[in-house]
């Protein structure tokens, strides 16, 4: 049994089937981001300027950087 000494979270882990449309997304965003070094360095700005904004609220960070993921994938 594993005890926390903190209520801090240090991984966060996506499960998801091959095949569902949530799996391609995540497959076609990180192919995009593979051939495109600009967006690259956005993406990379974005998460270290919103991982400081939302320092204990991990959905909020999450919804934050949804717009960026959006405008990668159907743009």
């Amino acid at each position: 049994m594993l005890k926390l000494r903190t209520i801090k979270r240090v991984a966060h882990l996506h499960l998801m089937q091959e095949g569902e449309e949530r799996w391609e997304k995540q497959l076609k965003f990180r192919n995009i981001l593979r051939t495109n070094a600009h967006l690259v360095k956005e993406y990379v700005t974005i998460k270290r300027q919103l991982a400081q904004e939302f320092n204990n609220d991990r959905e909020g960070y999450t919804e934050a950087k949804t717009e960026f993921i959006n405008k990668v994938l159907f743009n």
